[in-house]
């Protein structure tokens, strides 16, 4: 059982209501689409990861695997706070620096090679004789609790190093927002192309009409620097498509660590983001609720190498509870 800071109040049993209806509906042959915006706000769960002065550990790396949970999780103040994902380049999640200045680390293994990979210069990606494209992760995950309808707010240091290769396809995640078995419904990511390497674009996807057109398009991009931490802080308000439905929120906050400018706000935009329609979620995965993973995801690309550094993550329900800076 993943371990929370906070319980989730009422958010189970509007899961199990919502389950129940969803399975009464395709008994009738009704097609399982969710319509209704719930009435009231669910509870947004505390978190708190890599947090200067507590104690971290990542336990059993050498398990970490496609299989989330399996290690590379980390664990602080004897609770495990974070499950660890590993994929192909992606080495697990691990603890650098100092102890007076450490970071939550993720990167690539620029030896690591995918058995019979090929190489498809139509969309410059590798892929396996299936056609599937490679992916490398490295990630942290909290639990699938976050929910639609409602401001759940994240704040994080970020820092990319020097010597991170440029990012090529799609772009390199670095946080990401996961609904259910498709893609991403949005996050942070390493902008692609020569010379981008430490550029982070906010993106958003989506079943709203039009969106396959825009899949790759960044809403915003903001410079990190090289070797510099950044402080961001971002609010997500999910809301899918429905037609005539009120837009969800993303707003993005921005302060260079130890500058003295003050905190800036990158953008606000109302857009939907999120899948409403089970069929575009593969299996039973479909949830009207999210994860946050943050680290490293990407297309695989032999021989680079590439790089993210975290500390001072938090969630919760308030833009106060989750800031970097500003604690007092």
């Amino acid at each position: 059982m993943f371990t929370r800071i906070s319980p989730p109040g009422p958010l189970a049993r509007k899961t199990t209501v919502l389950a129940v209806a969803v399975a009464l509906s395709a008994s009738l042959g009704i097609a399982a689409v969710t319509k209704a915006r719930p009435a009231d706000a669910a509870t947004v769960p505390s978190y708190a990861m890599g947090i200067a002065g507590e104690s971290w550990e990542i336990r059993d790396p050498q398990l970490c695997s496609p299989e989330i949970s399996a290690g590379g999780n980390l664990w602080e103040r004897g609770v495990r706070v974070a499950t660890g994902k590993c994929q192909g380049a992606g080495q697990s999640p691990q603890i650098t620096g100092t102890s007076e200045a450490r970071a939550l680390t993720f990167r690539t293994d620029k030896d690591f090679r995918y058995p019979g990979a090929i190489f498809d210069s139509v969309n410059d990606n590798w892929e396996d004789a299936d056609g599937d494209t490679l992916r490398d992760r490295s990630e942290l995950a909290t639990d699938r609790d976050l929910p639609f309808h409602t401001d759940v707010w994240v704040g994080f240091d970020v820092r990319i190093p020097a010597g991170v290769d440029d990012v090529r396809g799609s772009g390199a995640y670095v946080m990401q927002l996961w609904q259910c078995t498709a893609n991403p419904i949005g996050g942070v990511r390493i902008q692609s192309g020569a010379g981008n390497g430490h550029n982070v674009q906010f993106v958003r996807r989506g079943e709203e009409p039009g969106m396959e057109l825009e899949y790759n398009k960044a809403m915003a991009t903001r410079s990190v620097g090289t070797n510099e931490w950044h402080s961001f802080v971002i609010k997500y308000h999910v809301a899918p498509y429905h037609d005539g439905a009120a837009k969800g929120t993303i707003a993005v906050y921005h302060k260079r660590v130890g500058a003295t400018t003050v905190e800036e706000k990158v953008f606000e935009q109302d857009e939907y983001f999120g899948y409403a329609t089970r069929s575009n979620c593969d299996g039973d995965s479909f949830a009207n609720q999210f994860r946050i993973k943050f680290g490293m995801y990407k297309d695989y690309q032999p021989g680079a190498t590439f790089r993210s550094d975290f500390r001072n993550l938090r969630i919760g329900s308030s833009k106060a509870a989750v800031q970097p800076y500003n604690r007092g």
